[in-house]
């Protein structure tokens, strides 16, 4: 499940099991070679992960999301990822 919406509960400090699934996560993002795989942020607290940052295109964003969504441990994935589709300049 895919979210779009800030969560109003109150923050708990991150668990070794937190910190351990969002190592997974960034591993798992490198892995699949994600275009900006390097700007997106992970925000884990008991299996919901708010993933963040800023991706080239559309569709790096959906890679990002759907590969986010395959690492276990993942239950709730809340998207705050923004799409920069400007031109990068050389």
């Amino acid at each position: 499940m895919v979210a779009n919406s800030k969560s109003t509960t109150r923050p708990s400090l991150p668990t070794p099991h937190d910190v351990d699934l969002e190592h997974r996560l960034t591993n798992f993002l490198y892995a699949r070679h994600v275009t900006g795989a390097d700007t997106v942020q992970f925000d884990v607290r008991r299996g919901t992960v708010v993933v963040s940052g800023t991706l080239p295109s559309g569709t790096a964003k959906r890679l990002c999301l759907d590969c986010c969504q395959q690492v276990a441990g993942v239950i709730r994935l809340v998207d705050e990822v923004v799409v920069d589709s400007r031109p990068i300049d050389s």
